[in-house]
């Protein structure tokens, strides 16, 4: 049996309480400004998240947006900001 080195893994910062909810404010406001800008009669889930961004030429951190139809149909779409500095302008530029 072959053994397996174990996946080294960065190591995790706990974010207070105040981080945790700023973030969550955000993630609802992108959600928000994704329904207007898709308009509000068109049913859709709509997740948002902050990820590491790892293509050539990124700062580092990257916010990701993925909108599911109810066609089932997958939109995902990547904005080269933070999800606190991502406005309406980047929402219209990349939907």
């Amino acid at each position: 049996m072959i053994q397996q080195e174990p996946i080294p893994q960065r190591p995790v910062r706990e974010k207070s309480m105040l981080e945790t909810a700023q973030m969550l404010w955000h993630v609802q406001r992108i959600k928000g400004l994704v329904r207007n800008h898709l308009g509000r009669s068109r049913p859709c889930l709509v997740s948002a998240r902050e990820a590491i961004c790892e293509e050539p030429g990124c700062e580092g951190i990257a916010t990701e947006v993925r909108i599911v139809l109810l066609d089932f149909r997958d939109i995902r779409v990547r904005i080269h900001k933070s999800i606190a500095d991502v406005s309406e302008t980047d929402i219209a530029l990349v939907l």
